[in-house]
Order: C-alpha cells, then sequence, then structure tokens
C-alpha cells in the first residue's frame, strides 16, 4: 500500500499496482514490482556476494572520507559517493571462496578531482596512537594554493572502522597527522591522503587520493 501527497503523479512510498515508489535524495523515484524473486546459490553468484558485502563494509566504514574525496563524482553523475566507491574499486575486492574476501588496499581510490596532489611521504606509526606523514612543498605548483586543505585517512581492517584527520593541516605544513582510537592499539591499518582546494581560485576542488602505506599503531 502506497501513501501519497498529491496522487501518484507526486512522489511516494510503496506499491501501486506494478509500480513501487520511494525517494533517493529527496528525489521521487519509482520502479518496477518483481512478483517472483530468484534467489540463485551458485559458487559464483555466492562468490558475487561476498564482494558485494565486503565493499559494501568498506563504503560504511570509509563514509566520512568518501563524503569529502568523492563529493564531486557524485554530483556529477548524480550517485551516492557509496555508489562511486563501490563502481570505482569493484575490482580491488577478491574472492575465491564463498564468504572470505581480500582487499588490494593500495589500488583503494578514495578521492577523485583535478586539483594537484599533495606530494606525501611515507606515513609513520612512531607516535603512540597517532599517524603522521610528511610532505614536501608543492605551494608553487600551478593550480595549488599554500591554503588547500589536507586530509588523512586511517583504516583499521580488525575495528572495522576509518579515522579522518579534521583538516587543519595545509599544503604549506611540512607534515599532516591525525590521532587514532586507543582501542586501535596493536591494530594494523592503511593510510591514505588527498587535499582539497582552499584558495580564491581552486576553492572546493578536490585532488586523487594516494595511497601512503600501512603500519601497526604503537
Amino acid at each position: 500500500m502506497a501513501k501519497m501527497n498529491w496522487g501518484i503523479l507526486d512522489g511516494f512510498f510503496g506499491k501501486v499496482g506494478t509500480v513501487v515508489g520511494s525517494f533517493w535524495k529527496s528525489i521521487p523515484v519509482m520502479r518496477a514490482y518483481k512478483r517472483v524473486v530468484r534467489n540463485p546459490k551458485t559458487e559464483s553468484q555466492q562468490l558475487v556476494r561476498t564482494r558485494f558485502a565486503a565493499i559494501n563494509s568498506l563504503s560504511g566504514a570509509f563514509h566520512s572520507a568518501l563524503q569529502l574525496g568523492l563529493a564531486e563524482v557524485a554530483r556529477r553523475c548524480k550517485q551516492t559517493e557509496g555508489d562511486v566507491f563501490v563502481a570505482r574499486n569493484w575490482e580491488c575486492v577478491h574472492a575465491d571462496t564463498p564468504g572470505a574476501a581480500t582487499v588490494d588496499y593500495t589500488e583503494l581510490v578514495i578521492a577523485d578531482g583535478k586539483l594537484p596532489e599533495v606530494l606525501f611521504g611515507n606515513a609513520s606509526f612512531a607516535e603512540p596512537l597517532q599517524v603522521s606523514v610528511p610532505m614536501t612543498d608543492t605551494t608553487g605548483v600551478i593550480d595549488a594554493d599554500s591554503h588547500d586543505k589536507v586530509y588523512l585517512f586511517v583504516y583499521s581492517p580488525e575495528a572495522g572502522a576509518g579515522v579522518m584527520s579534521d583538516g587543519r593541516n595545509t599544503r604549506a605544513d611540512e607534515s599532516a597527522s591525525v590521532n587514532v582510537p586507543a582501542y586501535w592499539n596493536g591494530h594494523r591499518v592503511h593510510v591514505w591522503g588527498f587535499a582539497i582546494g582552499a584558495g580564491p581560485n581552486n576553492k572546493g576542488v578536490i585532488s586523487d587520493s594516494r595511497y601512503l602505506g600501512s603500519g601497526t599503531i604503537s
């Protein structure tokens, strides 16, 4: 049964005849009602489901980074940031056995844009409960600005969660850092970095992300 405001030509929730209505980002959408739903359980289908489960879990854990890093692409494609992440990174998730997926973290894309990249060094885990990354000055690069905000994202597979830096670091800084939760002590983590323009001529423009390495939180 559907709930409507101004009839079927308006947005609605639920089933009307052979049509199912819903909303996506406040936009009314409709789809065909499928009377009979097949649920194949071949090994091939189970492997695909394993990959979907893994990448959807990653999408949720990476949410804070994707809301910034893939926002521009999502608006252009009229998709959610999570949908863009899944499409871009599908080939990075593998499964040879149902229920067991592996991820190529080094190839994951969490930000995509035209802003010149920050020249990051390798992630350091020397400080307790902190990840820091050295940076080389790139403020003189065309379309870059010294005020561009630099973001680090750290993901712990053991925790199934990620932590995003607060954007206090800029392209002009010598390094960027982010603190992680105390319970991550001993966790093996992965680190990415990207930037968002904050100058008068590049405000809001996003850079590509860069994988910065992995290490153990002390």
